[in-house]
């Protein structure tokens, strides 16, 4: 199975050529996130899954600053993300900056799959 097909809503083509693009000035920030989340890179497309997390991340930002309470499901999705991302950390400014490596990588995701159209 390819693994690029678990990102829903976007052309698969298109979030390869995504892909290929932001690794090369991002690939330490996906080495990064990998290691946090214990992705092993010698993994098969392990980039997409670090990409489909960043992408989950977004939505829980989204669904938290939202005005319209989310069902229990998507509450526990989000909890369950940042408590991967809170795993092994012995400070907030750790948990922050993983957060922060995650916001840019999918920022960066959707300004480079815009370009790319």
């Amino acid at each position: 199975m390819d693994r690029i097909a678990l990102i829903d809503g976007f052309e698969q083509d298109k979030v390869r050529k995504t892909l290929d693009v932001m690794l090369r000035d991002k690939e330490n920030e996906f080495r990064e996130l990998a290691k946090t989340l214990k992705i092993p890179t010698n993994t098969d497309d392990w980039q997409v899954i670090v990409l489909k997390f960043c992408l989950d991340f977004e939505e829980c930002l989204t669904i938290w600053t939202d005005s319209v309470e989310p069902n229990s499901i998507k509450n526990a999705k989000c909890m369950t993300i940042m408590r991967e991302l809170a795993k092994g950390k012995e400070n907030f400014s750790e948990i922050i900056n993983m957060q922060n490596v995650a916001q840019t990588l999918f920022s960066e995701f959707h300004e480079t799959y815009k370009r790319l159209s």
